[in-house]
């Protein structure tokens, strides 16, 4: 068995083809750089929270009858017994031979619908962030004022599009993504094959925009976002 996802632990909620939107969150990896502190989105956002929970809050509070999932891997038992009951798990066993792509995958197959939001399971960030990002269309957040270190992943921007992903350009990428409609199936076709397993998100977008995806730039006025690499970033 490749993978397995849960049904509700506890209680009920919506069906989920009756929820209007899929989040899917991946929190597979290991973080090397934080590996002993064990799943990284378990460290402690603030005070009250840990990184998850901050952002599982976040996604309720915008999209109440979202239907989230959760890609665990690395320490799974850890993440899947610090969710609510109302999030979905899906488990990656191959977490260590793959990179992020394999848990999109994993994610994706089980989403009832085909209105994707995409958030990496590191991140911190305020609500604001993900509000109304649906009425956007295809989009991705991006970050034009340093919220993200200088290796990370950038975007070019053309008429408010975005016309390529790279290393070493000045924005960025935020690591949230929607996806609907036509760029939901592409996303689902080219995740699926089992040879981009090994591949980075942005080089999957790079094949939908080739192939004539337009994925929209947007920069929330009021968002507030940090990756966490480090002990330091918190």
């Amino acid at each position: 068995m490749d993978r397995f996802t849960t049904t509700i632990k506890n209680g009920i909620i919506d069906d989920p083809k009756d929820c209007k939107i899929t989040v899917v969150i991946p929190v597979a990896g290991m973080g090397h750089r934080m590996k002993s502190y064990g799943p990284k989105c378990l460290l402690q956002a603030n005070q009250r929270e840990t990184i998850l929970e901050k952002t599982i809050s976040n996604i309720k509070k915008e999209y109440p009858k979202s239907d989230i999932i959760v890609v665990a891997g690395f320490e799974s038992n850890k993440v899947i017994n610090s969710l609510p009951h109302y999030v979905r798990i899906v488990e990656n066993p191959n977490f260590e031979e793959t990179s992020i792509v394999e848990s999109m995958r994993l994610g994706i197959n089980a989403s009832a619908n085909k209105k994707l939001l995409l958030i990496y399971g590191d991140l911190i960030f305020n609500v604001y962030s993900i509000r109304g990002i649906s009425k956007n269309g295809t989009c991705v957040l991006v970050d034009s004022k340093s919220r993200f270190k200088d290796d990370e992943v950038g975007v070019t921007i053309v008429k408010d599009k975005v016309t390529m992903f790279a290393y070493g350009l000045e924005k960025k990428w935020s690591q949230i993504g929607y996806f609907e409609g036509e760029a939901f199936d592409m996303l689902k076709k080219l995740c699926s094959s089992k040879k981009r397993s090994r591949l980075y998100p942005f080089e999957i977008f790079n094949m939908m925009i080739e192939a004539g995806i337009r994925i929209k730039a947007v920069e929330p006025k009021r968002m507030t976002i940090k990756e966490i690499d480090s002990l330091k970033d918190l």
